[in-house]
């Protein structure tokens, strides 16, 4: 058993150099919100995104997908195809393992890529993220796209759910 997960360790820290992402943790004291980012370090490179305000056992996954379902601008206003102001409602699974939560998101224009951000609020509490305590594994679905990620180093994990409780 512990073989096993040096190697998944191992893998996933071939995976995190390969492609110049990272999992990094936000936890400065000063801050009121908590962050777990995978991305590119010192870029605006952001796969998936998981904010918390500390002690509200709430946690807000963010990612960015290739669907666009922004049309135009009316004023400041993103729009979609039949004119509903953004943010629009979205589907948003958060899955860990076997254990997986299908929420109600939100997607709004992603003026960076030219697709489409979603976020979706998952509880502290949640299976799911119990699972993601043990394994560090996350993956995040929407609009028909799936974003997965190597797994978060367990100490980064147990912080961020610690400060998030």
């Amino acid at each position: 058993m512990k073989l096993a997960l040096a190697l998944l360790l191992l893998t996933a820290s071939a995976a995190q150099a390969q492609d110049g992402r990272v999992w990094t943790l936000g936890a400065d004291k000063a801050l009121p919100d908590v962050t777990l980012v995978y991305g590119a370090p010192n870029s605006d490179d952001v796969a998936m995104a998981l904010r918390c305000p500390r002690q509200t056992g709430q946690v807000t996954a963010s990612f960015a997908v290739a669907a666009r379902l922004a049309d135009h601008r009316q004023g400041e206003v993103w729009v979609d195809k039949i004119g509903r102001p953004a943010p629009w409602p979205a589907s948003v699974t958060v899955a860990s393992g076997p254990a997986s939560a299908t929420l109600r998101g939100q997607a709004s224009a992603d003026d960076l890529n030219g697709g489409s951000l979603l976020s979706a609020e998952v509880a502290t509490r949640a299976p799911v993220i119990a699972a993601f305590k043990k394994t560090g594994v996350i993956s995040l679905t929407g609009l028909n796209e799936t974003k997965d990620a190597p797994p978060v180093p367990l100490r980064q994990v147990r912080a961020f759910l610690n400060a998030c409780r």
